[in-house]
Formats: C-alpha cells, structure tokens, sequence
C-alpha cells in the first residue's frame, strides 16, 4: 500500500519536492501550487501530513502515482535528449527513462545539471559510481557515452526501475545495480556523482570519504548559497566547476 499526501505549496514548489523526497518519499505528483507525495512508510505520511494540515489517504501500490505519465515531456541535458517510452525519439542522443516510483525522470533540474556534468567529465572505459541513483539515469547516460557504472540506492523500487531503464537504452551490460547503503560503493572509480539533498550529502560524506578512491566527484540536488560550500566541506573537496538551473546547482568536486 502507498499512503497519499496533499501538500499545498505557498512557498518554492522545487524546494518542498525535494523536502519531500529527503523525507522518504516514493514518488510526487506536481500540481499547480501542490503536491500530490506518496509514502511507504504510514507513520511517515502521518508526520508530513500532521505539518501541513493535511490528510493521508492509503491507495493501492500504483494507484495515484502514475498520473503524471500523461504530462510528461522530452528533455535536453547536454548531449542527451531524455524521453518516456511513449515519446517518440528527436534529435541529440537517446535516453530513455521510465523512472515508474523511483527519482530521475529527467523533470527535475538537479536530475539534468548532474548529467550535464556527466557528460562533459565521462570518457569512453571510464568507471562511474553513481550513488543515490534512482532510475539508474546518469549511470545510464555514462554507458551511452562508452563508460560503465554501478549504481547504488536505498529505494527497493530502484532495483527494477534500473534494470528496466539499462535494457531500454540498450546498455545492461555497462550498469550494475546494487541494493543498499554507499558502503556496497567502496573501490576506485574515474568519476562519481550522487544526486541527493543536502542533508543526505552530509549523511553519507563521512562514509563515502572513507570507502571511495576518485579524483573527481560531481554532486547535485543542491540551492545556490552556503549548500554550495557545505557539501564541498563534507566531502573534503574543493569546488572545481559548476552548473546551475534557476536556484538548483550541481558542483564538480576535486581534492
């Protein structure tokens, strides 16, 4: 079962989204000046709910979540043109994702700043850790570009999602898939990149530190201002690049 919250947005619509998904959520429905946010977990659901005033209403597994299939469009990042299944291909090079319950669409502007910085980093046999990955869509987009990666993430629902979205781009060969916390990461890797809030940054810095060797490491998910200085701070790096979207940014970290 997925339990539902409506949660009306007077403030920065992208900022509560990615609240929404720090705190556990499986999947958002973006409406005008609300959101529609699904949790797993009840006793989650109840506590955002309680915050905003708002009621939890439990539905099966898919139903509600699905809803924004019908608005979903094609996107540019880089080189790539990201697309549904259901979206014919255009120009730039394929990807398709179908991100079902898991985070990475393509919507999202952290999602696509992160890939941008993929792409411009990434070099054919390089090896990539893509950590908090989601639908597996930067990894993915690392394969397209000749790399391989592995693929690390909490969520149940990114293991299938993943596997899905790998076979679709024609490259389940170059991505593998690992079920678990960023310890399951630890080895040496030509480019990392983790795509998560801030307070997941600092989470898993510690570990991430300790466990992976890579001289460049790209992150996203991050507000313009003193996140900026903050996750490079946790990771121990320094600010070698950076892209940005409206208020949204991603960094290239260095030693």
């Amino acid at each position: 079962m997925h339990h539902l919250v409506e949660v009306a947005v007077t403030d920065d619509i992208d900022v509560v989204a990615a609240e929404m998904w720090a705190l556990g959520a499986v999947g958002i429905e973006e409406r005008d000046q609300s959101l529609t946010v699904a949790f797993a977990d009840h006793t989650r659901a109840l506590l955002v709910a309680e915050r905003f005033r708002a009621e939890v209403n439990t539905v099966a597994d898919t139903e509600g979540l699905d809803e924004w299939r019908s608005h979903a469009i094609a996107y540019r990042a880089g080189p790539f043109r990201i697309r549904p299944p259901w979206i014919e291909s255009g120009e730039g090079l394929d990807l398709v994702v179908d991100a079902g319950h898991a985070f990475g669409s393509g919507s999202h502007p952290s999602t696509r700043l992160a890939l941008e910085l993929v792409a411009e980093e990434i070099k054919p046999g390089d090896r990539l850790l893509d950590a908090g990955s989601g639908s597996a869509i930067l990894s993915i987009g690392a394969a397209l570009l000749g790399a391989t990666a592995v693929a690390v993430d909490i969520d149940p629902a990114a293991e299938s999602v993943s596997s899905t979205n790998a076979e679709a781009n024609g490259v389940s060969e170059r991505v593998e898939f690992r079920l678990g916390l960023v310890d399951l990461a630890a080895g040496t890797y030509d480019l990392a990149v983790a795509n998560v809030t801030i307070d997941i940054h600092e989470a898993i810095a510690p570990a991430f530190n300790r466990l992976v060797a890579t001289p460049r490491l790209i992150v996203a998910g991050l507000l313009a201002g003193p996140q900026e200085q903050r996750c490079a701070d946790a990771y121990e790096r320094t600010i070698g690049g950076r892209a940005s979207e409206g208020e949204w940014v991603a960094l290239l970290l260095e030693p």
